[in-house]
Parts: structure tokens; sequence; C-alpha cells
């Protein structure tokens, strides 16, 4: 956590690390051990509300624990040598498949290389409603947040969900030069080859190869029009 975000409100801050995160532990209640805490790793991603999502297969062990019980955790954070001084967060809460079709297609921008896996009947998005989220963003910074606290209103973000796929694909088809200025420029990231995968009421997701970054917009944006405003706004940015 930057100086600066030490005096953010928490909210933000966890939605932020739901956002930028990729992969996490899911811990469900296993059914072949009579309730044990069952942890495994997944893919994340989350819905433009900050809802995380996860590519699941039905024959894994804890799908079958969902099915049966489908109360879970969820934590996420930088897991490496460090990862006990990072910020880093536990999401509690009940989760369930998700016939949602930008949902999906939003998940595999995130993650092109699930592509494969999609195609077997077996693998499905999930969804997780929070209740609940344990954060712990240094010494002397651990709070538990409601809900209500993180994920952003859903009517905020409706009409963004069903033009995101349109906005991407024109982004990186007709404003390259655009896209990849947002990451030089604005994200420290250097290289060519960046694409835009996501646009959410807070920012948007860049990627190159293995590489990720996020750019945050100045003001929450809640359709199409204001994000067209926000990214022209940014654009212009890059050139000054």
């Amino acid at each position: 956590m930057s100086i600066d975000d030490r005096e953010k409100p928490s909210g933000p801050l966890v939605r932020r690390l739901i956002r930028t995160s990729r992969s996490g532990v899911l811990a469900t209640v296993d059914t072949e051990t009579g309730g044990t805490p069952y942890a495994s790793l997944v893919l994340t991603s989350c819905t433009m509300d900050a809802s995380p999502l996860l590519l699941l297969s039905d024959l894994a062990r804890h799908s079958r624990n969902i099915a049966a019980d489908g109360r879970v955790s969820l934590i996420i954070g930088k897991l490496g040598l460090d990862a006990l001084s990072q910020t880093r967060a536990t999401l509690i809460g009940s989760i369930e498949p998700s016939d949602d079709a930008d949902q999906k297609a939003r998940f595999l921008r995130h993650h092109a290389g699930a592509r494969s896996q999609m195609t077997f009947g077996d693998f499905r998005v999930y969804r997780l409603r929070l209740e609940s989220v344990h954060f712990i963003a240094g010494f002397g910074r651990i709070e538990t947040l409601d809900a209500a606290d993180v994920v952003l209103a859903q009517h905020d973000s409706m009409a963004l969900a069903g033009a995101e796929t349109d906005i991407v694909e024109h982004m990186n088809r007709d404003h390259a030069q655009a896209v990849h200025a947002y990451a030089s420029t604005l994200a420290d990231r250097h290289g060519l080859g960046w694409t835009m995968t996501g646009i959410d009421p807070e920012g948007m997701d860049l990627m190159r190869n293995d590489a990720e970054s996020r750019v945050d917009f100045e003001t929450i944006v809640d359709g199409p029009e204001s994000a067209r405003a926000e990214l022209v706004r940014l654009a212009a940015l890059t050139r000054t």
C-alpha cells in the first residue's frame, strides 16, 4: 500500500484489490471430511460492481462442496515470499453459478487461456455474493467491512456492462495508439502490444502478453457516454 492509499477509505481499496486480482485461494466446506475447510487455488475476475467471478469445473472437489453448501471465503492479494507484508483481503459470502453472458465474456478477456477450458461442458463461471470482507493493509490497519461498503450498487453499472464488449473491441481496433498511450504514459508500463481487456465504472484494465496494468478514472462512470468522455479525457492527458 502506498503512502497516499493510507488516507483512503477501505471500501475503494478493497474494490481495487478485487479488480486487479487474477487468482486467489478459495475455501469451501468439505463434504468428504464432514465439514473441514478445504482450500484450493482458483482463477478470479470480477463483475462491474466488483463481485468476484471464478471459473470452476463441476468435476473439482470445491465444486462438489459448493453444490452441498454455498458458503465460501476467498483470499486475494500477492501470494509470494513476502505475502504477509502485502495488502490482502478475505472475501466472505456465498457462491453460485452465473449464466450471464457479459460476465463470462469479461472473465475470458482477463483469462484468455481459459477459453480452451470453457469448451468443456463441465467448466462454469461462478459469482461470489459478498457478505463481508476482512481487510488487512499493513500494521495497524485491519478491518471487517460489510459488503455494502465494498460492492457498487448494481444499477450504477448495468448500462456499462451491456456495452463493455463493444467498447473494448472498438478501442483495440480503432484506437490502439490511445490504448498504448494509456499504458505507457498513465500507467508507466512500456512496450508494444498493450490491449484493453476491460472497462468498469472505476477504470480500465490493460494487458500485454502476461503483463497486466490498470488505469483508474477520475470519477465513477455510469454508462457508455460517460465512459467515452473519460477515455477521451485520458487520451488528451497523455498528449499534454
